[in-house]
């Protein structure tokens, strides 16, 4: 997070609750928040309703899984309905599946390929089943995910299912205008966290345009969820200010950082899993493959040791065994393009060499960097 964003995490509001969201002269039960609290009902949420283009926004859930509960329980209707998610090994976030289970829902799941959910297995699943929710949930993907088709699929085939977008990964490149905004393409809601390539704050929110299921998605939130961590919610309405100034150009330099890395990784000999095209991403993610698990291990440990951090999966799409998961996003944020992204590949070229070992990696990719993406008051 930005500096600025980061000052309500060491203030008084880190301890307080606050409840009176509407504001209410006679709901004053828990006053501690009483002097920030147009922070959170007009700062946060006016921000990412000018961001998201949707009047309605849920900022209480306190995590990208929290948001998941919520929507589930608050879309998917009364327990022993069906929803639709996307399958863990096409890319679909792991815990879905199961926490719909949890829920009472009966759990089916659809294949997705390169973004494109595979249209025949859902209209089949459309007509068949009649869903309450179809959650698209896509974590893992180098490629944007594909929604107007979806959303054209339930309206010929079950027009009364309800469908959401988990946007965890990508908020920030939806956010600023680099990828689609699935409301526009006909998402009824969409979601996830706060702190992936939105630089805020470990939280979650929620949107959407129809103002009756946001009264859904506020009474199940109600239900499961008691404090939503205020200094943090303040913390994400500083970021979103923030993200209205320079949100859109930071998206834009995320995926072309993004694309830029992957060619320079792949110039060099690693081996960075493109498309038949030779395409990198079309998001911010960019999977590298490096050797059996030893060998990986090995690697993002020297990459450590120089100040690096990376990111070690074993079950991407298509991509069997330990494959590096990079983003270059933090990066951008901080003010790192083409010369940073050169001495991050630099950086990669020792750890695979072992030429230098001074501890020094960091350090010399920050020398590379240009002006944030947030207020710097230094």
């Amino acid at each position: 997070m930005s500096p600025l964003a980061r000052l309500p995490l060491s203030s008084d509001y880190y301890h307080r609750y606050f409840f009176n969201s509407m504001l209410d002269p006679d709901f004053w039960q828990f006053r501690g928040g009483e002097p920030a609290a147009r922070l959170e009902t007009e700062t946060a949420v006016d921000s990412l309703a000018e961001l998201s283009r949707a009047p309605h926004i849920n900022v209480r859930p306190i995590s990208g899984m929290s948001a998941m509960m919520i929507a589930l329980a608050g879309l998917g209707g009364e327990p022993g309905g069906t929803v639709l998610s996307i399958d863990e090994a096409s890319g679909g976030h792991y815990a879905t599946a199961d926490a719909a289970r949890r829920l009472g829902f009966a759990s089916v799941t659809l294949a997705v390929t390169e973004g494109a959910v595979d249209e025949a297995d859902l209209e089949r699943s459309l007509r068949r089943l009649k869903p309450r929710l179809v959650y698209l949930d896509l974590q893992n993907s180098r490629h944007e995910l594909q929604v107007s088709r979806v959303a054209n699929l339930i309206e010929a085939y079950s027009p009364d299912t309800l469908l959401h977008v988990d946007c965890s990964h990508t908020l920030g490149l939806v956010l600023g205008g680099a990828l689609d905004n699935p409301l526009d393409f006909g998402a009824d809601t969409m979601g996830g966290s706060t702190h992936k390539t939105f630089p805020g704050p470990h939280k979650g929110v929620l949107f959407t345009r129809r103002p009756e299921l946001e009264g859904r998605l506020r009474e199940a939130q109600f239900r499961m969820l008691s404090s939503h961590h205020f200094a943090e919610t303040l913390a994400l309405g500083f970021a979103a200010v923030e993200f209205l100034h320079f949100g859109r150009s930071y998206a834009e330099q995320v995926i072309s950082n993004a694309q830029y890395f992957g060619k320079l990784l792949s110039a060099d000999g690693f081996g960075v899993i493109t498309d038949d095209g030779g395409n990198v991403t079309e998001n911010h993610q960019v999977w590298v493959k490096i050797g059996d698990a030893a060998e990986t291990d090995r690697f993002s440990q020297a990459l450590y040791e120089h100040g690096i951090r990376v990111n070690v999966q074993v079950d991407l799409p298509a991509v069997p065994g330990p494959v590096l998961r990079l983003g270059l996003n933090e990066l951008t944020f901080l003010g790192g393009r083409e010369s940073a992204v050169e001495a991050v590949a630099v950086e990669f070229g020792h750890a695979r060499s072992g030429r230098r070992t001074d501890g020094n990696g960091s350090r010399r990719i920050r020398d590379q960097l240009g002006v944030p993406y947030y207020f710097d008051f230094s």
